[in-house]
């Protein structure tokens, strides 16, 4: 390589590597696999002061795939998403029914805390929501000032990555939108909450405290005041649910079959509970120490879970696979198989299955200038060249500081932002030309 281009190519790998560590440049997700959401990087002990937050990718196998760092510090419209690194309660993680979106809670400030952090005011330390897309793109933008005042976020759930159902440990069942700063509460009658979940329209939520425990969220998705929350009918008012998960098992329409992760009961387990006659039935359950996350695919009559647990302080974790071969109304059957645990000095929350998909529509920018059929990835100008003032131009984009309207040119795969394959493929197209 000659001297000049070894001297641009330098240049311009070191605005990529300057790039904030906040900006998440991950491979896309793979279909078909887990993602758990992980406090701890391994470095130190795990406190109620913080610790930083991870979404690990596992094959259905345990194989880790890849691990995407939420944001530590703020940069651009992201906040920060940080998590207790003892409380087992958070951390459950959901995908969004679109399927596009992983959604997930913490808290909008820097490491560490100067006290613990659940018991911060939401006005001095916002609770952040993270939408994590099917390209490993991480939005933080959504930090509130009133959900979870003095207390844990828990979870979060969307349609669409944009509009969002929350619950925590109080303020009970919230409704926002990405990016903003306040929410709506729309009920008063459960104020602590667990997990909050979308299954056929209709939106639940779990609970541990009063006679509530999994429970509809009034009728539908509601996004005003005024809801009622009713239990199951025939679910116990007794127990510790947290994560649950929804099943169509007996071929009409409707959910009719109901996992739900109950960390303390027996130790922990496992429950299912069956639809019969309009009642929800106890229909055994699978031994799994202090579970907390839950998720499942199903195919024909078949069901496969895959659990977490947090260990009993919250400070380590196992990841479970279970096979439920038992069907609709079937008494629950299957191996739980340990898939993978958490190292020293981290540990796991939820779980969720992959998002997958194409990027969801975005408005249509106005643009710059529009690429011709074949156009250079990075030539912005479309001067028939890729210069450094054009690689600066996508470096600001992916940082959030430009419009991705100021580089039509970069955006390759028309998604809407600029990756770092595209940033890459950029370069090469400066040193090697277009």
């Amino acid at each position: 390589m000659h001297a000049t281009r070894r001297a641009l190519w330098a240049t311009l790998m070191g605005l990529v590597v300057a790039m904030p560590a906040a900006v998440s440049f991950a491979d896309s997700f793979v279909p078909g696999d887990l993602v758990v959401y992980r406090v701890g990087d391994g470095s130190s002990l795990l406190a109620n002061t913080g610790a930083a937050v991870f979404l690990d990718e596992y094959t259905p196998s345990g194989i880790v795939v890849q691990s995407i760092a939420l944001p530590a510090v703020a940069s651009g419209a992201n906040n920060p998403l940080i998590a207790s690194g003892t409380a087992v309660s958070e951390g459950l993680l959901t995908l969004s029914t679109d399927g596009r979106y992983l959604l997930l809670t913490g808290y909008a400030t820097t490491l560490p805390a100067t006290a613990s952090l659940s018991s911060t005011a939401a006005a001095m330390v916002p609770r952040s929501v993270s939408r994590v897309g099917f390209d490993g793109s991480v939005d933080t933008s959504t930090a509130l000032t009133d959900f979870a005042d003095g207390n844990n976020p828990r979870s979060a759930v969307s349609t669409d990555g944009t509009q969002l159902w929350l619950g925590g440990a109080d303020g009970g069942v919230r409704y926002t939108t990405l990016g903003s700063t306040t929410s709506t509460q729309l009920s008063t009658d459960s104020k602590n909450v667990r997990q909050v979940n979308i299954f056929d329209g209709q939106l639940y939520m779990s609970s541990q405290k009063g006679s509530l425990r999994v429970a509809t969220v009034g009728t539908g998705l509601p996004t005003t005041t005024g809801q009622s929350i009713t239990n199951l009918p025939g679910f116990p008012v007794t127990g510790t649910p947290d994560a649950f998960f929804f099943a169509d098992l007996d071929g009409s329409p409707g959910v009719d079959t109901l996992y739900v992760a109950d960390d303390t009961t027996g130790g922990g387990q496992i429950q299912k509970y069956s639809l019969l006659s309009g009642n929800w039935v106890a229909s055994g359950e699978f031994d799994a120490a202090n579970v907390h996350g839950l998720t499942g695919v199903v195919s024909g009559s078949a069901v496969t879970l895959y659990a977490t647990t947090s260990g009993i302080d919250g400070t380590s974790g196992t990841l479970y696979a279970i096979t439920d071969t038992s069907g609709f109304d079937g008494n629950a059957s299957g191996a739980v198989n340990t898939l993978a645990t958490a190292l020293t000095n981290e540990a796991f929350r939820g779980v969720a299955m992959a998002p997958s998909g194409e990027a969801p529509p975005t408005a249509t920018p106005t643009p710059v200038m529009t690429p011709s059929p074949g156009a250079c990835v990075g030539d912005c100008s479309g001067s028939g060249e890729v210069s450094i003032n054009d690689i600066i131009t996508m470096v600001n984009i992916a940082l959030g500081s430009s419009p991705v309207s100021a580089c039509t040119a970069g955006d390759a795969d028309h998604s809407g932002d600029i990756t770092i394959n595209e940033i890459i493929s950029a370069i090469n197209n400066a040193l090697n030309g277009c």
